[in-house]
């Protein structure tokens, strides 16, 4: 029934009893009225305001069940839909319209993030392949030159030129390392194990003892894969720059058909905190490719970061 019919019927039967009751009880209202009829009145009254109450109620519930998740809809967390099983027609109607508004805007959102995801790994590699063949071959000749400008020359002049060849090999070095970070070449050569076990390593030379269990031979799809590799490296930055972690866990597997990236740390980060920029950034990475990030705490201190793929 509609929602216009549903409060007039509602209203309508109200009134009907309380007309009834006027005329097949033995009930009168003087001029002026009586103590006891005035309680009479008000007693009816209070009933049928009561009575009312109770239908319009049941007849806006669902719109306030629509409301409630329209004010709880999360675009990094979709999938949220409004389902209104026995709900006016109006109302029904309503909730599937927003319910098709919602999966238009996380379609949307899925392509443009993935564009978006799609043009910034390829400025990273375009970068990470400059650096690498630009500067990095320009800081190689400089070594060179310095090789054989430092050769037969000793005392001063050749400490200096020994000083200049450390600065040119360690700024070589960090080029090198920042070129990997844009783009590493084992996501593109060997693939997503090999690249995660290489970000272990770079993690491990920082300082920090890494246990890791990853699951070679996963079938996973390019994005994903671009996806999985920046949320494990992001989340080891985070630990490593911002928690002070001492100790990090990562383990990449396959779990009753879903693909769990899980990465821990023993630092002094913790889920409840304010999410940051990098958080954000890995939730959004997680849902272009319809998977779910989840933060929680880890017994003892520290942070949890698992990453969910279908």
């Amino acid at each position: 029934m509609p929602l216009l019919w549903r409060i007039f019927v509602g209203n309508a039967i109200v009134l009907g009893v309380a007309t009834l009751a006027l005329v097949l009880t033995p009930v009168t209202v003087s001029f002026p009225a009586a103590e006891r009829e005035l309680l009479v009145l008000a007693g009816g009254f209070a009933v049928m305001l009561v009575v009312n109450y109770v239908l319009l109620r049941r007849a806006v519930t669902p719109l306030r069940r629509l409301a409630s998740v329209m004010r709880e809809v999360d675009p990094l967390a979709p999938g949220r839909r409004a389902r209104l099983p026995g709900a006016p027609a109006e109302v029904a109607e309503l909730g599937a319209a927003f319910d098709q508004m919602l999966e238009r805007l996380e379609q949307e959102r899925r392509d443009s993030a993935r564009r978006a995801l799609g043009a910034q790994e390829g400025e990273r590699l375009r970068i990470a392949r400059e650096l690498h063949d630009e500067v990095g071959q320009a800081l190689t000749a400089v070594l060179l030159q310095l090789d054989r400008a430092q050769a037969g020359i000793d005392g001063e002049s050749g400490e200096r030129i020994r000083e200049a060849r450390e600065t040119a090999r360690e700024t070589l070095e960090e080029v090198r390392g920042i070129a990997r970070n844009l783009r590493p070449e084992a996501l593109d050569d060997l693939g997503l194990a090999a690249a995660l076990r290489q970000l272990c390593l770079e993690a491990e030379r920082a300082g920090v003892l890494v246990e890791r269990a990853i699951t070679a031979g996963l079938s996973l799809d390019p994005d994903a894969e671009v996806v999985v590799y920046r949320v494990a490296q992001e989340a080891m930055t985070n630990a490593l720059r911002h928690a002070s972690a001492e100790r990090i866990r990562l383990i990449l597997q396959r779990d009753a058909g879903t693909t769990v990236l899980r990465v821990e740390d023993d630092g002094r980060g913790t889920a409840v905190a304010a999410e940051g920029a990098g958080v954000r950034g890995m939730r959004e990475r997680a849902v272009l490719v319809g998977g779910t990030l989840e933060l929680t705490a880890v017994p003892g201190g520290g942070t949890s970061v698992a990453l969910r793929l279908p």
